[in-house]
């Protein structure tokens, strides 16, 4: 597929963007279902600090990124957590997704950020370069075999890495 862009969040996109992220990942046998609401929580406590949308020639909005600021060892570092990533089911598997996420990168390290972390499965995000940081874990056990970092400058901070609070 070809003739979509990718744009920042706009006022008003907040509903099709929620619309989009259930849509994405109501068919994924690890997702809780929540991972709309996730996005909504962000953008209301100001935590979505960098928010992508990949839209269609008609405007329709068919993929969605998200990042929020992360702390080590509850201290900020200028790191984000990218999370979630979401693109319709009708046109996964077409590069909205990954180009989402080379955007998303490229926009943090050009306004200064120092590195990327994500949860999910480590086969594809490595293929961004996202790797194991030795000294750098997240807080949850759970998530530790499906945590990647990219730094983006500098050196990769030490610690326990935690999200933003509406993770939860």
């Amino acid at each position: 597929m070809s003739g979509w862009t990718i744009r920042p969040e706009r006022p008003g996109d907040e509903a099709a963007i929620h619309d989009l992220v259930a849509r994405a990942f109501a068919p994924m046998p690890f997702s809780e279902g929540d991972e709309q609401d996730l996005v909504d929580a962000l953008r209301a406590a100001g935590d979505l600090i960098q928010s992508l949308v990949a839209a269609d020639s008609a405007g329709t909005i068919i993929g969605h990124i998200s990042f929020s600021p992360v702390t080590v060892d509850q201290e900020a570092c200028g790191w984000f957590q990218m999370a979630p990533v979401s693109v319709s089911p009708e046109v996964q598997r077409s590069g909205i997704g990954s180009a989402l996420i080379e955007t998303g990168i490229a926009r943090l390290k050009a306004e200064g950020a120092r590195g990327v972390a994500v949860v999910g499965n480590p086969a594809y995000y490595e293929r961004f370069g996202f790797t194991q940081v030795p000294g750098l874990a997240p807080l949850s056990a759970h998530d530790a075999p499906y945590f990647r970092a990219m730094v983006l400058a500098g050196p990769a901070p030490q610690g326990i890495l935690r999200y933003a609070p509406a993770f939860g």
